[in-house]
Order: C-alpha cells, then structure tokens, then sequence
C-alpha cells in the first residue's frame, strides 16, 4: 500500500517561488477543501506531475511553469510503499527527474522513459 507523506511544489501554475508543503500523513485521510481558485486543483496537478510527469487536467507542461518566474518550477513528492521510503522531485526549466529510494538516488544512466517505468513498475 502506498502512503503519501508530503507534497511540496514551488514555481508551479500560479504558485510562486516559496516552496508550498502539505502533509498528507498527519491523519489516515485527508480532505482540502476551499474556495474556487484556492488551489485545490494545483495540488492534484501537482501529485500527479510528480508522479507521472503530465497534469491531472488537460495542461501542457509549458503552462506548467509559473509565468511570471518563468523557470525553477519543482514537485516533490515523498511517500512510503512496503519499507521503502521514496521521494520524487520534478523540475520544469531546467528539466529534473530524480528518484530516491531510501536516501539513495537511483541510477540514472537508462533514458528518462525508462526510468519512468522503473518509478511506475518497480517502485
């Protein structure tokens, strides 16, 4: 079973260059409500960013990108699955695709769609 423990994104749509953290491990489940153009959708884009390197809606990865910063766009993503503990950062500008695995990156000499499906299959 997968346990999400943090989110955290900086640069990313309309957020700006301070990084925002939520923890998703406080409690067993988690509910983000607010207002219209709260950010609720943002934090889904960039779960799913981090993952899967594509958003939730149907945005391209350039208007991923803060454009008033227009660049150093991060999500990290930290969850446990099994007694891995693992965490993935993505970058937009520059381009960044990092899987740790239990403090240890893991290799990265395959191309990054290779190491897409390691994250997705073998993680």
């Amino acid at each position: 079973m997968i346990t999400f423990k943090t989110l955290r994104w900086k640069n990313f749509l309309s957020t700006g260059n301070n990084f925002t953290e939520i923890q998703l491990d406080r409690s067993p489940t988690t509910l983000i409500i607010g207002e219209n153009g709260a950010g609720k959708s943002t934090v889904l884009d960039a779960l799913c960013f981090g993952l899967f390197n594509k958003p939730f809606r149907n945005i391209s990865k350039k208007q991923l990108v803060n454009s008033v910063n227009n660049g150093s766009s991060v999500v990290e993503v930290e969850f446990s699955i099994g007694t891995k503990d693992v965490k993935v950062v993505r970058g937009i500008k520059p381009n960044a695709f990092e899987v740790y695995v239990n403090g240890n990156m893991i290799n990265q000499d395959a191309n990054a769609r290779d190491y897409q499906k390691h994250l997705e299959q073998q993680i």
